[in-house]
């Protein structure tokens, strides 16, 4: 059951802004906000469920907040997994670690769900990155990419454009920062793959590595605390 929370004014009508650009290029944590609770829920066109995504739980590593997103199946209300996620003014944006649930389905999109995690990447238990995994500078300009190695595996971050995205929450498409994630594991983790952030908003839509289409944004709530 979804949280109940003191929202923000926010209704299906909104807009969201244009990416702003300065000399330094695009900040990119602006688009990835983890501030307050928020709450994200998706649809795609290849699954028979609707996914929740939430902030739950943060934690200080020195100077870096680092919060815990939960991704489930919400028609369930069973988790997919988790992904630790910072995003902010000093570092840009990053990934300090992950879990996939045992019981969680999160491979190929063939409409079914054996009840064990379709992928090679670590299942139930957390893998953690020390350093973090860096998805962006805190400013980048379109075409730049980071290299990181994570444990036996080497992840590339592409700020590869700012494009229209859709959406299916407000009336309207936003322009989003394209961030494409790849890494060289046969079967890489849930959070390799192409992710559009729209500013204020954070993920508009992601399609992980092997999937056939996008979860779409369909509902946001934030309470800024």
């Amino acid at each position: 059951m979804r949280a109940s929370l003191t929202l923000i004014a926010l209704t299906a009508t909104v807009g969201c802004s244009s990416p702003s650009y300065d000399y330094s290029g695009y900040k990119t944590y602006d688009h990835f906000p983890l501030d307050g609770e928020r709450y994200w829920n998706y649809q795609s066109a290849s699954q028979d469920y609707l996914m929740d995504v939430r902030i739950d739980s943060t934690e200080s590593v020195g100077d870096t907040a680092v919060r815990t997103l939960r991704y489930e199946n919400a028609n369930l209300a069973s988790v997919l997994y988790w992904i630790k996620w910072s995003s902010d003014s000093g570092n840009g944006v990053q990934i300090h670690g992950y879990m996939v649930e045992e019981t969680s389905s999160v491979g190929p999109d063939d409409g079914t769900d054996t009840g064990d995690a379709s992928t090679d990447a670590v299942v139930g238990t957390w893998v953690n990155f020390d350093p973090p995994i860096a998805i962006t500078d805190h400013q980048m300009t379109p075409g730049e990419t980071i290299e990181t190695a994570g444990g036996d595996a080497t992840y590339t971050s592409t700020f590869a454009a700012v494009e229209t995205c859709d959406n299916n929450w407000a009336d309207t498409s936003w322009e989003c920062l394209k961030i494409v994630i790849e890494s060289n594991e046969a079967e890489p983790p849930p959070f390799v793959g192409t992710w559009h952030w729209a500013t204020e908003f954070g993920t508009s839509l992601f399609q992980p590595a092997g999937a056939t289409s996008p979860w779409i944004l369909t509902d946001y709530e934030w309470d800024r605390g």
